[in-house]
């Protein structure tokens, strides 16, 4: 659905309805008024990536709300020895995203842009099969039912829903647009090359388990050493304890601002962003309903088992750990 450059006639089709500052919303009004707002989000996406990584650059690429801004500051802390962050905002600060690359609006160049240290980051969005290759990429799969529990509270939060939207539309709505069988099918494509040399492979449920082991795994994977030192402070500085103690250094306010812009209402004052307080826990995707929750299963027994055999996400950890271990 993306369309790089029609930013301002899509917006100028979509303009806000009477509604949208209403303090609550119908449900059909629920479902208009995020369908429009999404809309405006996904028009802003790039729908192929200009980028020409270098051998040493590392692009994060996961769907959204599974680990990419932990992945993405683990790296950083990898490259500057687990320094306290000194940024301000993470995204476009010391990270780049790729899939808002090319705004000048935004100032963000992915190919010019200078980051602080050395390898270069980027995160996408995007598939294996869409992402250009030539650099080091990490993936990382959360539990779908977690993820969109938490992407639930996330487009609350950042796109001032304020909760005029209930669990219920936003679940039924997302999945209705194959946004869980997408990632599912995503997932199916950077599962047939986790063995390759330019991939690593991760689970977020791993790296709550053995955080450690997932920090030495991506130092290696991009080619930095540590001593055990530095291992412990990038360990520590990317705790989710430690990432929420500095939560607003990844809030995305310039996305925020400029999205609130097109979709006609003013950007919140106060918002939950990539890293919430109360968030970064594997099992919430429990308060999903339990219909939502069976549907969700469902989509793996026709996507992910009936091309791979794996009946849960809990069988495909293992035989991965499996692999792993005979490495």
């Amino acid at each position: 659905m993306a369309m790089d450059g029609q930013d301002i006639q899509f917006a100028d089709t979509l303009p806000p309805p009477e509604y949208a500052k209403a303090p609550t919303w119908t449900f059909e009004q629920q479902v208009q008024e995020l369908t429009r707002r999404l809309m405006v989000v996904n028009v802003t996406l790039k729908k192929q990536l200009s980028f020409s990584p270098r051998p040493t650059d590392v692009i994060v690429a996961t769907s959204p709300k599974s680990g990419t801004t932990w992945v993405t500051h683990i790296c950083h802390q990898i490259r500057t020895k687990g320094a306290e962050p000194d940024f301000e905002n993470q995204m476009p600060d010391v990270i780049v995203f790729l899939d808002m690359g090319g705004r000048p609006e935004l100032n963000i160049e992915p190919n010019t842009m200078v980051q602080p240290a050395e390898p270069r980051i980027y995160y996408t969005h995007h598939t294996y099969e869409s992402i250009p290759k030539g650099g080091k990429l990490i993936y990382c799969f959360r539990d779908q039912k977690d993820a969109l529990y938490s992407l639930a509270l996330f487009v609350d939060s950042i796109l001032a829903l304020k909760g005029r939207v209930s669990l219920s539309v936003f679940s039924e709505l997302l999945t209705n647009l194959h946004w869980t069988a997408d990632n599912l099918r995503g997932l199916l494509g950077w599962w047939e090359h986790r063995h390759d040399e330019d991939v690593l492979f991760l689970f977020f449920d791993d790296l709550k388990e053995d955080h450690m082991r997932c920090v030495r795994r991506i130092a290696k994977f991009i080619g930095v050493d540590c001593d055990e030192e530095t291992f412990a402070r990038v360990v520590h500085t990317t705790t989710h304890a430690e990432m929420a103690r500095h939560s607003s250094k990844f809030d995305v306010h310039n996305l925020v601002s400029f999205w609130a812009k097109m979709y006609g209402d003013d950007p919140p004052s106060e918002f939950n962003g990539r890293v919430r307080k109360d968030g970064g826990r594997s099992g919430d995707g429990q308060k999903l309903s339990r219909e939502m929750q069976e549907r969700i299963d469902l989509e793996w027994y026709d996507i992910i088992t009936a091309k791979l055999g794996f009946r849960d996400l809990k069988e495909m950890r293992a035989t991965w750990k499996k692999e792993m271990d005979t490495l």
